[in-house]
């Protein structure tokens, strides 16, 4: 009589939950609230208002990063929140800068800058799928911080009543529009660069 041996699967390791409601998460959604009522501020022109509330989201960006390095609370869904909810932020306020006349944003500008987050956010979410970080670097870091500075810029010369009352701010704003949108298109390439490195790394890897 033919035995038959029960083959037992071996019990697979119950997988870490990563908590969700960090402190760095919390401020990031909070972020993204307060990125309605920025909007809501710029169309109705209460300029305090929107530069107000921008800067304190610009600190909020700067505290949740800091909280989650110092008191190790980073997760995977932070570092994909985090620079998901700044770009939002950043083009959805860009977009509706550039509608306005004085501004110094042309639309065109825009779209480079959103082609370039949605390329980097889309290779981001893949790497971060497949267990590989792909965390915002210094280059991507200092295009957010200048980009930051260029719209606290619009909305002050807005606040101080438009570029003809103010030439000297009015310079300063042109200046960093054009050098957010320079880090803008180099950042994005040393992404690129990266990315590139990292996928040719794996299939190194798989071909092994």
């Amino acid at each position: 009589m033919e035995r038959h041996q029960t083959l037992v699967e071996p019990r697979m390791a119950p997988a870490t939950r990563e908590p969700i409601w960090t402190i760095p998460n919390i401020l990031s959604l909070g972020r993204l609230v307060s990125t309605g009522f920025i909007l809501w501020a710029i169309d109705t022109a209460r300029w305090d208002t929107a530069l107000a509330i921008f800067i304190l989201a610009a600190i909020s960006d700067w505290c949740d990063g800091y909280i989650a390095r110092r008191f190790n609370q980073a997760t995977v869904l932070g570092r994909q929140l985090d620079p998901l909810v700044d770009k939002i932020t950043v083009i959805a306020v860009l977009i509706h800068l550039a509608a306005l006349a004085g501004s110094g944003v042309k639309p065109w500008m825009v779209s480079v800058i959103l082609t370039r987050e949605l390329l980097i956010q889309a290779l981001r979410s893949h790497l971060e799928s497949a267990s590989v970080g792909f965390g915002a670097k210094m280059a991507g870091k200092l295009k957010m911080a200048v980009q930051c500075f260029a719209i606290i810029a619009i909305l002050w010369v807005f606040r101080s009543g438009g570029p003809d009352q103010n030439g000297v701010m009015t310079t300063v704003r042109d200046v960093l529009i054009w050098a957010s949108l320079a880090l803008t298109i180099y950042s994005g390439g040393a992404y690129l660069a990266r990315a590139k490195s990292i996928f040719e790394n794996i299939d190194k890897g798989a071909s092994a």
